[in-house]
């Protein structure tokens, strides 16, 4: 009762927000209330009155999220007010659009720069890298020259021969990440851009198509990834994840530890004068 009586309280703050000449509205004569009509809001939405009218009061109504995105556009909702809406109607919001992420992810990059010479990345969530600093390259390869559709993390594990070459215990490390990325993704799993890169990967792989038919879950990632490098030697690196604002992405940072000799040979392979 208390989500569906917030809900009907947003709803009418939003409602008093909007003016109506920004809705398409004739404005004519004096109006009783600031913003516009319930009977307004629902006719431009596309439903009935006494149905928004209820919504509003907190009833027990359901709203599909087609009902709920012509609202948003009614309401000129933006993205966080958006994802807060479907909350509180008991909905997951939709994810935000590719030109969005791309923007977010460009926001990080001084923050994935000050980890140089540690490798950072970050990774959405269908695990895409969509930005990284150089020392991810030490352990990743080039990943400007990777296919942007193919710059994922475990489109490296399974088809980067770098990748697994440097592995502590491959056959570990993949059904890890595996197992965290069906638990990430959850009912997602049949969205377009996921279900497609699964696919995809099951053609490409079959240790992945092995390892995804398993089903198994992983409730959180390794906190350390020891590799083999032939630069580097032995590492074991501390893994360091931290959520950004938009809860759409992630930061991974391989810490390796300070003062040792593999610190410094990292800190030579990224600099810019090396080679």
């Amino acid at each position: 009762m208390d989500r569906r009586r917030e809900l009907g309280e947003f709803l009418r703050s939003r409602r008093e927000r909007r003016r109506p000449e920004d809705a398409g509205l004739a404005v004519g004569g004096r109006r009783r209330t600031p913003g516009l009509r319930r009977e307004e809001v629902a006719t431009l939405a596309g439903m009935s009155v006494t149905w928004y009218t209820w919504l509003e009061q907190g009833r027990a109504v359901q709203a599909s999220p087609q009902v709920l995105d012509s609202l948003v556009d009614v309401l000129d909702l933006d993205p966080v007010e958006r994802a807060h809406l479907f909350r509180l109607a008991g909905e997951v919001p939709p994810r935000t659009d590719g030109s969005e992420r791309t923007q977010d992810a460009d926001q990080y990059q001084p923050m994935l720069d000050q980890f140089d010479p540690n490798p950072a990345l970050l990774v959405n969530r269908r695990f895409d890298v969509v930005a990284w600093n150089r020392g991810a390259t030490v352990l990743y390869g080039d990943l400007a020259r990777i296919d942007p559709e193919r710059r994922n993390v475990l489109w490296l594990v399974f088809t980067s021969e770098q990748v697994r070459a440097t592995a502590d215990d491959w056959e570990a490390e993949a059904a890890r990440t595996v197992a965290f990325f069906r638990a990430q993704v959850g009912a997602a799993v049949d969205e377009p851009a996921v279900a497609r890169l699964v696919a995809v990967l099951e053609a490409a792989s079959p240790d992945f198509a092995r390892i995804w038919s398993r089903r198994e879950l992983a409730a959180r990632p390794t906190d350390r990834r020891t590799v083999h490098h032939p630069a580097l030697g032995r590492v074991e690196f501390r893994l360091t994840k931290m959520r950004t604002l938009d809860d759409e992405h992630t930061l991974v940072a391989f810490l390796a530890p300070p003062g040792s000799g593999a610190a410094d040979r990292l800190a030579a392979l990224v600099a810019p004068d090396h080679g």
